[in-house]
């Protein structure tokens, strides 16, 4: 039997804090904010700022409001649907889709900072993406996003290659040399040469990852620009607390820009068609305050110091009801509800470079069978998600049924596994470290969870605290051995999710649990420029099958996305790519001092 005193809580304690709390939070009725400000919580600091260096959906959220890129993610209308940001139009595709020639807008200015004569931004050029892509492909320092060229564009890995041979003095003039595929033709014409068709390209180009940066500003402040985030975006940085707060300020400089003109049947019905044309941003200021723990996060969303949040899972029955929708009390004192299942899926991740987990896949087989998914979706997380057989979440192509799953909650079957392995009772396997994801209370009640499944099979489990930066950090450098795994979708194409086990891409790319296998790889380089259709959906199952055949990893869950938002939030529709999205936010300052009083 599993035991979880980890989820009492001592109520006199609780009620207690609760109150103490609320006094703390509570905002003064006597004070109006002559500005319009929108105020959202981070679970921890944005691990860089710097868009060729992120891979984390909280660095991005912020990143998405600074800077800009060719094009973006659609706001309202069908998801994963791309316009026009810094590009003029979508670009002009010619040659089977392997030359795409993008046309950039005129008069854009990076914001103003001492990196520029005179501390004033200059135009945007053609040449600025060229030098933006090129740190994406250089070696030194490593990006996490090369998956995102590797391989595509003529010239580029050679380019790449050149680089991580090259000597100090060497270095610079290869790094200013041309390459075919990637070129400026003037000022505000950049050209793409691929070397094989790239279905994906324009939802790639939509991602934060490749927003513009200037070369002025990484020569300045060099290691450092992380810290120091100048784009061309709504918003530029005025303030970052670590560990408080995020104080995102608006552009003076930022270009003509407007509120959607279309959208979905529903969308209109919801009303969120009123602003349609109208110049954007809408709000004064984003504040992005910091929260590693979920109860102070939540006070603060309830006394009005936060606009919008997700629900804890301690907190999910006093504001959900029976029917799945927001508590009719919740209703009347102003909060909101939207729910969908998301792009977002999770997973118990092995580090398969560790010398024993990497060797042994049926200890890992067994792993799966011990850890009761069911149990520990309903415990934790309140039920919000579909159990997974695989990493694509269902609603795209390839996405796996929970038939598909082979290793359902059976310790028979895994002590069985164990014992064909040689390792009878856990005897002679080494004590596992579970390294937390994150200060919330969730992640280590899942370390407990687990270290309690793989017990009742002989296996021990310890547990490692960490932040959020140093989680992602030791899975970048492959220094774990078990802990939560997960990703949101940049775009919706399975391949998204598929390409985390490319071996190309291990880590520090994105395959972090440095999986291997050649008839994934070749699998996944027919995928990866294939168009949707038969051929693809089988080769996506064949590719799903050899993860599970292979315990690449105890695949969890899919998340069902609950937001809680006050009703003076305005214009905000859920949005898969949180990218920048809150420059579409307003802030009805009349109905918070009513509701707030």
């Amino acid at each position: 039997m599993l035991k979880h005193q980890f989820f009492r809580t001592t109520t006199f304690a609780f009620s207690l804090a609760l109150a103490l709390t609320f006094q703390a939070c509570t905002p003064s009725k006597d004070v109006k904010e002559t500005e319009k400000i929108i105020k959202v919580a981070m679970g921890d600091d944005p691990k860089t700022l710097d868009p060729a260096q992120s891979s984390d959906q909280g660095s991005s959220g912020v990143i998405g409001n600074i800077f800009e890129g060719l094009l973006r993610f659609s706001y309202l209308g069908p998801a994963g649907q791309v316009e026009p940001s810094l590009a003029r139009t979508l670009p002009v595709v010619k040659d089977g889709g392997k030359t795409y020639i993008f046309h950039i807008r005129k008069e854009v200015l990076f914001q103003d900072d001492p990196a520029f004569p005179e501390g004033k931004g200059r135009e945007v050029t053609a040449h600025d993406f060229v030098y933006s892509f090129k740190r994406i492909a250089d070696p030194n320092p490593t990006s996490p996003n090369w998956w995102m060229f590797e391989g595509m564009i003529v010239g580029l890995n050679e380019w790449r290659e050149k680089l991580k041979n090259a000597s100090p003095e060497e270095r610079q003039g290869i790094w200013d040399s041309s390459i075919e595929g990637l070129a400026a033709t003037d000022r505000h014409t950049l050209q793409l040469q691929l070397t094989r068709a790239y279905p994906q390209l324009l939802q790639i180009l939509s991602m934060t990852h490749a927003s513009v940066v200037a070369r002025e500003v990484v020569n300045k402040y060099s290691e450092d620009v992380g810290n120091h985030p100048i784009g061309t975006g709504a918003y530029y940085l005025k303030d970052w607390i670590r560990g408080s707060k995020v104080v995102l300020a608006r552009n003076p400089t930022f270009r003509e820009d407007t509120y959607p003109t279309v959208g979905t049947d529903e969308e209109r019905k919801d009303g969120l068609l009123k602003a349609a044309g109208e110049k954007i941003p809408f709000a004064d200021q984003l504040h992005f305050s910091i929260f590693k723990e979920e109860q102070p996060r939540w006070l603060n969303f309830l006394t009005g110091n936060l606009d919008i949040t997700g629900i804890p899972k301690d907190n999910f029955s006093d504001t959900i009801g029976a029917s799945g929708d927001l508590k009719e009390e919740m209703r009347i004192k102003g909060f909101r509800l939207k729910k969908r299942l998301s792009l977002t899926s999770w997973w118990i991740e092995f580090n398969l470079k560790d010398e024993f987990l990497g060797k042994h896949k049926k200890v890992r087989q067994a792993m799966w069978h011990a850890f009761d998914r069911k149990r520990a979706l309903e415990l934790l997380f309140n039920n919000r998600g579909q159990i997974a057989g695989g990493p694509i979440t269902p609603t795209l192509e390839g996405g796996s049924p929970i038939e598909s799953n082979p290793y359902p909650y059976d310790l028979e079957k895994a002590k069985a596994l164990l014992k064909e392995a040689g390792f009878e009772g856990g005897k002679g396997i080494p004590e596992f470290t579970f390294d937390l994801r994150g200060a919330g209370a969730t992640n280590r009640q899942l370390g407990e969870f687990l270290k309690d499944s793989f017990a009742q099979i002989g296996i021990e489990l310890k547990i490692r605290g960490n932040t959020f930066s140093q989680a992602l950090q030791i899975m970048k450098e492959a220094k774990f051995q078990i802990m939560l795994g997960g990703w949101a979708a940049d775009y919706p194409d399975p391949e998204n999710f598929l390409q985390l086990y490319y071996s190309p891409n291990k880590a520090p790319g994105p395959n972090s649990a440095n999986f291997a296998n050649s008839e994934y790889d070749k699998l996944y380089e027919q995928i990866r420029t294939e168009r949707p259709g038969p051929s693809r959906s089988k080769a996506i199952a064949k590719m799903n099958k050899i993860l599970q055949d292979e315990a690449a990893a105890i695949f969890f869950f899919h998340s069902m996305a609950y937001t809680v938002y006050r009703s003076w939030l305005k214009n905000f529709a859920p949005h898969e790519f949180l990218y920048g999205t809150e420059r579409f936010w307003d802030i009805d300052q009349e109905e918070k001092q009513k509701l707030l009083n």
